[in-house]
């Protein structure tokens, strides 16, 4: 994963033609993390023969090419930036916290070997901020006032004097010496235990040549922290943490251009959830070229470029576009890492990381699927304008983030476990897909999404082996299933249709049962609304938890129910549920969630079953 960032940095650095001999032009940020960020508030000091003197707040439209001009390097979200440039938040803190405390801090810093003249600059400056706070934070606040909805700024300094036209802080020597000593130092300084990880003439462990100096605390990602004594090679001793993992100052730059190269083009969203896809070439030659594929993607997608849609199919999300299929389409002379995480300020947490998936895994992911997606079931049925097409927001459809409860960390397991080819639960699937199904059917909503999500669902994971403690055995009764092998009805058609759909599914013959059952209970509820508008007997159901002595109750109570409106038409499928119930015979040793999901499952699906001119209540 490291050499991965690395090499996609060195490509980036190479392509924007940065010199990490000047490590300013890599380490800078862009201040606009989001497209909100349009105003840039800049703070004109004006130079005198005493100092400084306040000369009011010039407001322009913020520009990416100024990046380096702004000087912009996020800090600690409680502390301040590493320059005097910071995003607006609320005005007195961004002001007070991230601008006057940066001087504060700077001034009284004597590591940083700041000349006297120097530190006289920046006491004036300091000194100029600090007398005409009330009258800056006034005009700021004004300026802020005629932001449009949902805009926000940055915050920054502009000096001038007699002989110079006004300079961003980017164009003056020392805010950039600053910036690399504070970058530099947060490679080997840890400020919470006030100890310091570095080592001199040392092999670093990312391009394994010796170098003058490597550091112990460099990390693009929150991999590994010495936070725990355990995780520090040689003990106790946080100061010789750089043995588990040193780093030269080159490879850390290239580290921080791959860093910065992966937030722009290779980041997605995907139910809440931001990702980075992180390719790894095995071999070094055309390395440039699926790093341009994937840049190009991604800015066809921001540009909104229909083309891409109809040229690549989606698979981790219904809404967001990925690029996965196009990833399928390489050779195996890469693999890819894929990092799931959530940000909030400066704190980055790692929710996931699925190591080394390689194309042609991929292909067989999208593979699958179509196999899935032709089901007819899935063909025909329509769910926001669009026929049911699998993608992992099957996955997110029963194990989401919301007020009620978190199961997020669900679907980033079986998440990981598609990717990385690892077995699926089943009965911890069903018990998933059924609470779901049960929940919607006690408030009176469809069921028919949750149900078919869910069997497409397992249909995906059953086509790639991948559902554990799944039983398809056949356990019938051999001289009763004879006795019914030449029946031919309507019935008996359009059921096999399906269940040669789904071998695997129907095998054992009271599943078969419990699907029929379903069928015909929704043909009695479609009666009962014709009738009274209203479906009563859809208490008997218990909510939908039902096993095999309810299934078996329910069947004549049905019976009976059609019979007092005088509608029962549906004698050949009750010969069918009790053929299959007779095969079946006592013990099925099916859970209540697998009974409830064949059961809801059936009466979804009755509309295969009307004959011409039926209607089915939805």
């Amino acid at each position: 994963m490291i050499e991965a960032i690395k090499e996609i940095g060195e490509y980036a650095l190479g392509k924007n033609n940065l010199n990490p001999e000047n490590p300013i032009e890599v380490i800078v940020e862009d201040p606009a993390s989001t497209t909100a960020y349009k105003h840039v508030l800049a703070i004109l000091l004006n130079e005198t023969e005493d100092g400084f003197e306040y000369g009011g707040i010039q407001q322009e439209e913020y520009s990416k090419e100024k990046k380096e001009k702004y000087l912009y390097r996020q800090g600690s979200s409680r502390g301040t930036d590493l320059s005097p440039t910071s995003r607006l938040t609320e005005l007195d803190k961004t002001f007070n916290i991230k601008i006057i405390a940066w001087f504060k801090k700077v001034v009284n810093d004597k590591d940083i070997g700041l000349q006297e003249k120097e530190l006289q600059f920046l006491k004036r400056l300091y000194n100029c901020l600090e007398s005409n706070k009330d009258s800056i934070l006034a005009e700021l606040n004004d300026k802020i006032k005629g932001f449009g909805k949902n805009e926000n700024g940055i915050i920054t300094l502009l000096l001038s004097s007699e002989i110079n036209n006004p300079k961003y802080i980017g164009d003056i020597d020392v805010f950039r010496r600053i910036m690399v000593h504070y970058f530099s130092e947060d490679l080997y300084y840890s400020v919470t235990y006030k100890v310091e990880s570095r080592s001199y003439e040392q092999i670093c462990s990312v391009c394994r040549t010796r170098n003058s100096e490597v550091y112990g605390l460099v990390s693009p990602y929150s991999f590994y922290n010495v936070d725990k004594p355990g995780f520090v090679s040689g003990g106790f001793d946080r100061s010789e943490s750089w043995k588990n993992y040193p780093v030269c100052i080159k490879c850390a730059l290239s580290l921080e251009a791959g860093k910065q190269h992966i937030e722009e083009y290779f980041k997605y969203n995907s139910y809440g959830f931001n990702y980075y896809i992180i390719p790894k070439l095995f071999n070094q030659n055309g390395n440039g070229e699926i790093y341009k594929l994937l840049e190009e993607y991604r800015k066809s997608i921001i540009d909104g470029n229909l083309n891409i849609k109809k040229e690549y199919g989606n698979l981790l999300s219904e809404t967001e576009d990925d690029a996965f299929d196009m990833l399928a389409k390489q050779t195996n002379v890469l693999s890819n890492n894929l990092l799931f995480y959530e940000k909030n300020n400066a704190a980055f947490r790692i929710l996931l990381y699925v190591e080394d998936v390689l194309p042609s895994r991929l292909r067989q992911l999208f593979e699958k699927k179509r196999i899935v997606d032709k089901r007819s079931i899935f063909k025909n049925f329509t769910w926001n304008d669009h026929s049911l097409s699998f993608t992992f927001g099957n996955i997110w459809h029963f194990y989401p983030k919301s007020r009620e409860q978190d199961d997020s960390k669900y679907f980033l397991e079986i998440t990981n476990n598609i990717f990385t080819s690892r077995k699926v639960d089943y009965a911890f699937l069903l018990n998933g897909i059924s609470k779901k199904i049960r929940k919607d059917f006690v408030n009176n909503y469809n069921t028919s999404v949750p149900t078919f999500k869910g069997l497409q669902l397992l249909d995906y994971l059953n086509t790639l082996n991948l559902l554990n403690n799944f039983s398809g055995d056949i356990n019938m009764n051999k001289g009763i299933t004879d006795l019914f092998n030449d029946r031919d009805t309507y019935v008996d058609m359009k059921a096999n249709m399906l269940f040669n759909e789904f071998p695997d599914f129907f095998t054992l013959p009271a599943k078969k049962a419990i699907f029929l059952q379903g069928v015909l209970t929704q043909f009695l509820f479609d009666i009962q609304w014709q009738e009274r508008k209203a479906t009563p007997f859809r208490t008997k159901l218990q909510g939908l938890n039902l096993d095999e002595k309810l299934v078996k109750k329910l069947l004549p109570e049905i019976q009976n129910k059609l019979e007092e409106y005088g509608k029962n038409y549906y004698r050949e499928l009750e010969a069918s549920i009790s053929s299959y119930m007779l095969q079946a015979g006592d013990g099925w040793k099916l859970s209540k969630d697998e009974i409830s999901f064949y059961y809801v499952l059936g009466m979804n699906l009755s509309y295969l079953f009307k004959k011409q001119g039926e209607k089915t209540n939805e």
